[in-house]
């Protein structure tokens, strides 16, 4: 028999054939010896051999064949695919027992590795599903600026990936508030309004304070913190928590939660933070997007013209103020109004690194200061432009105004002397004019001595009303009065080739002036305008009550805000040139031939203007005439009534008062003693202020009057001596004489009646009226 069909006919067989020879053998022996009557045990032994062979078949049956077909189903299985199929075998100790346990463990361990297998598959496709929400989303936050849009979308994929039923992002605010901004499971109405404290000792709170990813198996049990009413309303049980951060700056929580008990994975805490990552992402570019967006505003809408250059000098950028400004100069665009070099200077700042600044050109008559400043990490250079053309004029302006006053300030210094000069020369010619007797040739030279001390006077007065030194004596008055006074003069002045017309308006302000003042003012106007004038023309005086504006102010440096009257002087003559407009105002600057003019006229009518708080404006073209504009502050004072003037006495009356002269020039203190003397008066001197209150202590009080210069050394001026011995007597009479006393004296004082003013250089018949006057005061 070469194959069995089964185990157990092959195991019959194989007991058969061993028992059959045996049998054989013993038949043959019993036949040979005769012995038939053994053949019963012979019978027996077949019977045995029987048995045996039914005890094989069931042996083979019991113990071989069942466990052969336990491990041949076990195995169709496993070939099935079942790999939790398992013989059941595995306590048999015999050979087909190990057989048995082999085949499980070989089983168990397929089935562990399909389960890592199948897992590691899982975790795959989770991480390849979380990498796509994570892409999605940071695409998303790349192409749309809809923040909100993304955390909607971002906690509806967080929800779906992991698998929850609650996701949400609560936004920091200000007031440590955490507000839910977006999220998924929520009841209606919750979204965008609830909100609760950022407390470390809830789960979102401690999230932002710990700054690290939070997870909760179960909320019930957990110990770091409690819950808030946000979850614990919706029956959370399980959840996770990160912040959303950007460089330390908190926005807000991203949390996905759950009401069944879950841990979870590794994984997907790290999906979460890298949610939250682009999330903090798109918070930062919105935060610089504002910035930037700022910046750009501040760069757009900055009133200085500001512009980029590439570094091949191409123009990529200006604001509106830089395209203003070349509208302002006739450009169509500010390309045009660049320096001519500008991609040398573009190539210079770049290769060097250092800014150029302070670069000027002129465009149509303005003048541009540049600054170009090299950004190397962009390779461009940044250009600021500003028109500094009427900085430049107010510059000038306050420099020619700053000139003027030191000029003013020489001139009132030599008036001051020379004053004193002349006081003596006019007091001691008048005096000897004044005597009896004389010889004529002596009175003749005594009096060209007189009338020569008077022109200088004169001279020098100008130059006090110039420097603006001279004592006023203002009121309120009327300019069209003035100027109405004056036209028969002026038309006699002018001649008969120069038309003069006077425009007054119908209503005017008062000003406070002085009237000679505001005469000579008009005066000198009318001859500058006459000298203008050589082959004819028209003189145009007006007046009018104007009202100064900031911008106005802005263009005039002298000028100030506030109601005003401007006396206007239009003439049709030869115009003024640009450079010499910049010095008509200096003193003893003509454009006329020597001998035709002192060079005083313009600059008396400048410092008479700014001694009454005014000033004054020139507008003039080259043969297209000029025109003197004086602005008075306009006074809204009644006028007072006029006085009756009565004539001036020629007599001398002289008194017998006890008069001390404080004067700190000899030679004038003297001549001022032998003038007062000789009308009758008890003379004291002193030679300064401090020797003054000395005298007054020795004669203690029985001075009538104090004849005082406003200028004087050791520390005690002549407004200071008045004063203390006013408050010691105060009825006690005050003449101050001086050259100018502006700087020095209270106007005020004099024209309250405390005190009389004697102008120098002033004669033995002035003085002697000066003092008599202020006696009978």
């Amino acid at each position: 028999m070469i194959r069995f069909s089964s185990l157990r006919a092959r195991l019959v067989g194989t007991v058969f054939l061993a028992v059959a020879p045996a049998w054989l053998v013993m038949y043959f022996l019993v036949k040979a010896t005769g012995t038939e009557k053994d053949l019963p045990w012979m019978l027996l032994a077949g019977a045995i051999g029987l048995v045996s062979l039914a005890a094989a078949w069931l042996g083979g049956e019991r113990f071989v064949l069942r466990q052969v077909r336990e491990l041949y189903r076990a195995a169709r299985q496993l070939a099935a695919g079942d790999l939790s199929s398992r013989t059941g075998l595995s306590h048999e100790t015999s050979e087909l027992g190990d057989l048995a346990r082999t085949f499980d463990n070989l089983a168990a361990s397929l089935e562990n590795r399909v389960k890592e297998r199948e897992q590691a598959e899982k975790t795959l496709i989770a991480r390849s599903l979380q990498q796509t929400v994570v892409s999605a989303l940071g695409q998303f936050a790349l192409v749309s600026n809809d923040f909100s849009a993304l955390l909607n979308q971002a906690s509806m994929l967080v929800a779906q990936t992991l698998e929850v039923e609650y996701s949400c992002i609560l936004e920091l605010k200000r007031d440590n508030l955490l507000c839910l901004s977006a999220g998924v499971g929520w009841k209606n109405g919750l979204i965008g309004k609830a909100s609760f404290p950022a407390d470390p000792k809830t789960q979102p709170g401690f999230t932002l304070s710990a700054g690290e990813p939070v997870v909760v198996e179960d909320l019930k049990t957990e110990t770091r913190f409690g819950g808030v009413s946000l979850l614990t309303e919706q029956g959370v049980v399980s959840g996770v928590t990160v912040a959303i951060s950007e460089q330390g700056q908190a926005f807000g929580v991203l949390g996905a939660h759950t009401t069944n008990r879950r841990r979870f994975t590794e994984d997907e805490v790290h999906f979460l933070l890298a949610v939250a990552t682009v999330l903090a992402m798109a918070v930062a570019r919105k935060r610089a997007e504002a910035e930037l967006e700022k910046l750009a505003a501040f760069a757009q809408l900055n009133p200085n013209p500001a512009m980029e250059l590439s570094q091949d000098g191409t123009l990529t950028y200006f604001n509106h103020a830089a395209a203003e400004l070349a509208t302002s100069v006739g450009q169509d665009q500010p390309r045009a109004i660049l320096p001519s070099n500008i991609s040398s200077i573009v190539r210079t700042c770049l290769s060097s690194g250092q800014s150029r600044v302070n670069l000027e050109t002129k465009v149509e008559g303005r003048t541009f200061s540049w600054l170009f400043h090299p950004v190397p990490g962009s390779q461009v250079v940044h250009a600021y432009v500003e028109d500094i053309t009427d900085r430049l004029s107010l510059e000038a302006q306050l420099r020619q105004s700053q000139k003027m006053e030191s000029v003013g300030q020489l001139a009132a210094g030599v008036a001051h002397d020379f004053n004193n000069m002349l006081t003596i020369i006019q007091g001691h010619s008048g005096m000897l004019l004044a005597k009896s007797g004389q010889r004529q040739d002596l009175l003749d030279s005594a009096q060209a001595i007189y009338f020569a001390a008077e022109r200088a006077a004169n001279l020098t007065r100008q130059l006090l009303m110039f420097s603006r030194k001279n004592v006023m004596q203002p009121k309120p008055v009327d300019l069209r009065e003035i100027v109405s006074h004056m036209t028969k003069m002026l038309e006699r002045l002018l001649g008969e080739t120069i038309t003069l017309e006077f425009r007054p308006p119908p209503e005017m302000p008062l000003v406070f002036a002085d009237t000679g003042m505001v005469e000579q003012i008009i005066m000198n106007l009318a001859v500058n305008a006459r000298d203008a004038m050589a082959q004819g023309g028209t003189l145009i005086i007006s007046t009018s009550h104007v009202e100064v504006d900031e911008a106005y102010v802005q263009t005039h440096p002298e000028s100030r805000l506030g109601s005003f009257v401007c006396l206007r002087v239009t003439d049709t003559g030869c115009g003024i040139d640009q450079d010499t407009r910049a010095r008509i105002f200096e003193p003893f600057f003509t454009t006329k031939e020597i001998g035709k003019g002192t060079g005083l006229g313009l600059a008396t009518v400048y410092g008479i203007s700014k001694q009454h708080d005014g000033w004054i404006d020139v507008a003039s073209e080259v043969n297209k005439g000029a025109t003197f504009s004086v602005f008075f502050p306009a006074n809204s004072q009644p006028i007072e009534a006029k006085i009756a003037q009565t004539a001036p006495e020629t007599e001398l009356k002289g008194g017998t008062e006890t008069i001390l002269i404080v004067e700190d020039e000899p030679v004038l203190r003297d001549m001022a003693h032998v003038i007062l003397q000789e009308c009758g008066y008890r003379i004291l001197e002193a030679s300064s202020g401090r020797e003054a209150l000395l005298v007054w202590d020795r004669h203690q009080g029985a001075i009538d009057l104090v004849l005082t210069d406003v200028v004087m050394p050791e520390g005690v001026s002549g407004m200071d001596l008045a004063q203390r011995l006013l408050a010691a007597k105060p009825k006690l009479k005050i003449v101050f004489a001086s050259g100018y006393s502006m700087d020095n004296l209270d106007t005020a004082f004099v024209r309250n009646g405390r005190a009389a003013f004697l102008q120098k250089p002033y004669t033995h018949i002035t003085l002697a009226q000066a003092v008599r006057g202020a006696l009978d005061s």
